[in-house]
């Protein structure tokens, strides 16, 4: 667990197409944070919005941004293309009859698996008869129209998912206060059909019935919680996990932030909560999965919304200390391999070695191409820590750049993209076939946040064939530049923020920026930045972000401030610096020397 972000009252949050997480609050704002060279940690923390009425809620669908505030629900468009829009004059509202009062006044958003957009309307009370849509939880379409009360008697819900499998909308709901330290407890609920009433405010949690209802009559039968929480311990977002990177028993679970309680002689909440169900989709018990934010009943933070990344990490916003935390399994503080652990140090015995990358636990991929030209002899070999090498996978064409997500290698293997599970598994993800013209030189690979797979086609010598490749998650392949966007052998990639590639251009020395549009087919932005970098071939950027470009042909290794900076030589004499990458503790430039079949450490910090 570490800080990913720091995001002052960080409340709801959603993943965009590109990995940017959009961050709403109880405030005017709301945030876009930015990890552009995937370190697991914020480049950016971008304001987007800041004249809003509790901009809470934040839903993305089909590219759009969908905002909650108090009072209304407001749609922008496209915002993984440019962060720098002026978003205030593109605000689409889509519905206006929220009710505006501020107790219970923030929104929750989430489309369902029906894309259909559900929004929480609390009750502006602590116990009280709702009127009109309050203590609801209405549902829509994504332009506003057919707007349905989905479900009733919901007293405070701001957390709502949809669980995987089954399509069923869970949500929690918040107990009345004022009754008691341990009455009424805190609720998940399943709603598998419209119409259902979950009690409010004639019962809270599963029996417990304020004084003044206990002798009215519910106006339906009222459907109760599949399970109940510590009373006033404020259960707010959650999410169903289905991610790949916890161990098995995790999927399908529920993770949920109980933001602590504030009417309770013992303070309770302040964690992280695991709901575990059974096979059949049914919760079967809950248990703490997080805790450590209240320590001898003073809390230092307060858990507030659950998010899944891309690789199956997890996060969590406070709104107290203003963070976003991020879980992981299986990645450690790692030192660099025995390889890399002293100044200038090398691998030898490589056979053309053209790029690498690390693992999180200080292993080293490399890409072997063997002999150039010859079919079969390529291979990925492993470095570990404590220098030894071992083939990992064999029966590659010419392998060259190689990246990692999820605990999958990806590797561009002359005309098609090959996925290479940790275990030696192979699977041809793009066939040449796949790709809008023939493939000729695949040469670099890229990831977003969300797993679209990025790949560099250098072509032939003078260029013929050379383009820049998507492949989404679903293995679609579509062509975002070719030859006549002006960079002549397309190299080194590395995402520059949503939807923003850097290029490093082999024919020419030069990088570039190519801006391009997730979900249209609409002819991406070239931008020269920078130029001088011979056979410019791998780009990385550290934490610090600072980046990195090398030079096959002259065998440098370049640093800039920022991609329009004037570069500072920080290494020469490599007979060909191929695809850069950095180390797991991010102290060594790891470089490939192809021609002299070696594995440079380069100490950076």
């Amino acid at each position: 667990m570490e800080i990913y972000a720091e995001v002052p009252g960080a409340r709801q949050m959603a993943l965009g197409t590109a990995g940017t997480v959009y961050v709403g609050t109880r405030g005017n704002k709301v945030y876009a944070v930015v990890d552009k060279n995937k370190d697991h940690k914020a480049d950016q923390v971008v304001t987007i919005l800041d004249d809003l009425n509790v901009g809470n809620g934040v839903a993305m669908f089909d590219g759009n941004l969908y905002v909650a505030e108090q009072n209304r629900i407001a749609r922008y468009a496209a915002p993984d293309f440019d962060l720098n829009l002026p978003f205030k004059d593109m605000r689409e509202v889509i519905y206006d009859k929220l009710p505006n009062k501020a107790h219970h006044g923030w929104r929750y958003i989430s489309f369902g698996p029906d894309k259909k957009l559900y929004v929480t309307v609390g009750a502006p009370c602590n116990i009280c008869d709702p009127q009109g849509v309050e203590a609801s939880i209405l549902r829509m379409n994504p332009d506003g129209s057919n707007v349905e009360t989905f479900a009733k008697g919901v007293r405070n819900s701001v957390g709502l998912d949809f669980q995987p499998g089954t399509g069923v909308l869970h949500f929690t709901d918040n107990g009345m206060d004022m009754m008691g330290d341990d009455i009424p407890h805190d609720e998940l609920n399943a709603a598998p059909k419209a119409g259902q009433h979950f009690g409010f405010p004639y019962v809270g949690g599963k029996d417990a019935s304020p004084k003044e209802y206990q002798n009215k009559k519910p106006p339906q039968a009222l459907t109760p919680p599949v399970v109940e929480f510590q009373a006033h311990s404020a259960n707010l977002g959650f999410k169903f996990y289905t991610g790949k990177q916890f161990p098995s028993q995790y999927q399908g679970n529920a993770f949920v932030a109980q933001h602590g309680s504030w009417n309770r002689s013992q303070p309770v909440g302040y964690q992280l909560m695991r709901v575990v169900f059974d096979q059949q989709g049914k919760p079967k018990s809950t248990e703490v999965f997080i805790d450590g934010w209240l320590n001898d009943g003073e809390a230092w933070g307060r858990p507030t919304d659950v998010l899944q990344l891309g690789d199956g990490s997890l996060l969590v916003s406070d709104d107290y200390s203003g963070v976003i935390y991020r879980i992981s399994y299986g990645e450690k503080s790692a030192s660099a391999p025995a390889a890399a652990s002293t100044a200038g140090s090398k691998l030898s015995g490589l056979k053309m070695p053209e790029s690498a990358i690390a693992h999180p636990d200080g292993r080293v991929f490399v890409t072997e191409i063997g002999e150039f030209g010859k079919a079969g002899d390529g291979k990925v070999t492993v470095v570990n820590r404590d220098g030894s090498t071992s083939t990992l996978v064999d029966g590659l064409n010419d392998p060259k750049g190689i990246d990692l997500y999820n605990n999958q290698l990806y590797i561009a293997d002359v005309d098609q993209v090959v996925r290479v599970g940790l275990d030696g598994s192979k699977t041809v993800i793009a066939q040449p076939g796949d790709f809008q013209q023939k493939p000729i030189f695949l040469n670099d690979i890229e990831i977003d946040g969300v797993g679209n797979v990025y790949v560099s086609d250098s072509g032939d010598d003078n260029g013929k064939h050379a383009a820049i490749y998507q492949i989404s998650p679903k293995g679609k392949v579509r062509q975002i530049i070719n030859a006549s966007a002006g960079i002549k052998r397309p190299n080194g990639l590395l995402m520059d923020g949503p939807n923003k590639l850097l290029v490093a251009d082999f024919g020419t020395g030069k990088l570039f920026q190519v801006t391009f549009n997730a979900n249209a087919n609409s002819k991406a932005g070239v931008t020269l930045l920078n130029s001088g970098f011979g056979g410019a071939d791998g780009l990385v950027r550290d934490s610090d972000g600072l980046l990195y470009v090398s030079d096959w042909a002259n065998g440098k290794v370049w640093q800039l401030t920022e991609p329009r900076a004037t570069p500072q030589l920080i290494s020469e004499g490599q007979q060909s610096s191929a695809d850069i990458a950095l180390s797991a503790d991010g102290k060594f430039l790891l470089v490939p020397d192809m021609k002299a079949g070696e594995l440079l450490s380069l100490p950076i910090r």
